[in-house]
Order: C-alpha cells, then structure tokens, then sequence
C-alpha cells in the first residue's frame, strides 16, 4: 500500500512538472477544423482518448473471447450428445438383434 502511494506521489510531482513546464498554447488543425489550446490541455485530451480506446478496445476483445468460448462449448457439447445418442441407439439396435 505505501509503495502505491510513493508511486502516486511521484507521478503527481511529475505531472505537475510537466503543467508548470507547457503551458504555452498551440494550435491544432484537424480536417476544417482549427482551434488554439493549451499544449496540456491537448496532451491530456489525447492521454484520455488513448485510455478510452484503450478500454473499448480490450472490452471488445474480451466479449469476442468470451463468445468464441461459449461457442465452442456450445459445440463440444452438441457433438457429445450426437455420440451419446449414436450410442444409445447402437446398444438399441443390439438388443433387438439378440431377440
């Protein structure tokens, strides 16, 4: 717990070194669009849609996992009930054949 929070504490001082350092504004052209910032402001913008991404994607993957997965139980479980089945009616035919 007190590593974390050294941790925190350093990143914090960091952060707040790289405030007190940038903060002269910028301008940002994206297609028609054009708009002056705070080259903080923009570093953050971009961390924060990094991390949503970011997010988004893993959650992504996590959902087509977790499908695939279930498929394939799905799957392995169809095929043993056919084999059960092929089993059973094998041991049927068997017992007709002996009468």
């Amino acid at each position: 717990m007190k590593i974390k929070l050294g941790i925190s504490l350093v990143l914090a001082f960091l952060v707040f070194i790289f405030i007190s350092q940038n903060t002269e504004t910028v301008k940002v052209e994206f297609l028609a669009w054009s708009i002056e910032m705070s080259l903080v402001l923009l570093a953050f913008i971009l961390l924060g849609s990094g991390i949503i991404i970011g997010w988004l994607l893993n959650s992504y993957l996590r959902f087509v996992r977790n499908r695939r997965q279930i498929m394939t139980q799905k799957n392995m479980q169809v095929k043993g009930e056919a084999s059960q089945g092929k089993v059973a009616v094998a041991a049927h035919g068997d017992k007709q054949a002996h009468e």
